[in-house]
């Protein structure tokens, strides 16, 4: 019964920030073997919700798991190394260190103390590279890549978290289709190994194609969750993105 075993669950997750309720009394899991997509309105909650998972922000009240241990008062760090993987909208990498040491940076890098020195790391960061086609890039100065190579950077180095969980924000916002394909197939590639995903996107037409369960923030709440084909027609969504 593995396959049902719950990989994520907040259960009455808040947060406010003055008079702004930011998640409110937001409540999911995910099992094994889904990838979730995201969506909703601008300042629906969407990076708030990664944030809280990753660490970032405490929950005023309300409870999150992550493999049937709770989370919610964890350090960033802690989460991480427990298995939980986060990039962010903008990439947050070290400009002035090239793109191999952006991947061996401290704090990014889980490695078996047995079996992994520092040869062995950079060997497993320069696969990385090659996985997300970067790895000519690996010596170059990470000021210097663009946009999306960026992106790639930032979604290689989780990687070296070695996580069973990945918290995508906005990935494909901002680069080359060709970039947004190759992420695609990645990601697919990565569920294919026992990797969960929850992704935020605003690129409906892409994250409806590639998620297989969406969940829908509006004003901090969970308006709609379910499958592309239901929430697509869904009234309440159709309202939320609309306003009609």
């Amino acid at each position: 019964m593995s396959e049902h075993k719950s990989v994520f669950e907040i259960s009455e997750g808040s947060i406010a920030f003055g008079g702004n309720q930011a998640l409110d009394s937001v409540s999911f899991s995910m099992v094994k073997g889904q990838l979730i997509g995201l969506i909703g309105p601008n300042g629906s909650g969407k990076t708030t919700l990664l944030n809280a998972t990753s660490g970032i922000y405490p929950l005023n009240s309300g409870a999150i798991s992550f493999e049937g241990n709770r989370i919610e008062k964890e350090s960033p760090h802690r989460i991480a190394r427990a298995g939980v993987a986060r990039t962010f909208q903008i990439a947050r990498i070290f400009p002035h260190m090239t793109a191999v040491e952006n991947m061996l940076a401290p704090g990014f890098t889980v490695r078996d103390k047995e079996t992994e020195n520092r040869v062995s790391l950079i060997r497993r960061a320069k696969e990385y590279l090659d996985f997300l086609d970067i790895a000519d890039f690996a010596d170059e100065q990470a000021a210097d890549l663009s946009g999306g190579q960026r992106m790639l950077l930032q979604f290689a180095r989780a990687l070296m978290l070695k996580p069973r969980l990945m918290l995508l924000d906005e990935p494909f916002g901002g680069i080359h289709p060709l970039l947004v394909e190759r992420i695609l197939e990645r990601i697919r590639d990565l569920r294919d190994q026992g990797i969960d995903f929850i992704v935020v996107s605003h690129d409906l037409p892409t994250i409806m194609g590639l998620a297989s369960r969406i969940v829908v923030l509006a004003n901090g709440k969970v308006i709609a969750d379910g499958t592309p084909e239901i929430v697509r027609e869904d009234p309440g969504v159709i309202e939320a993105y609309l306003g009609v």
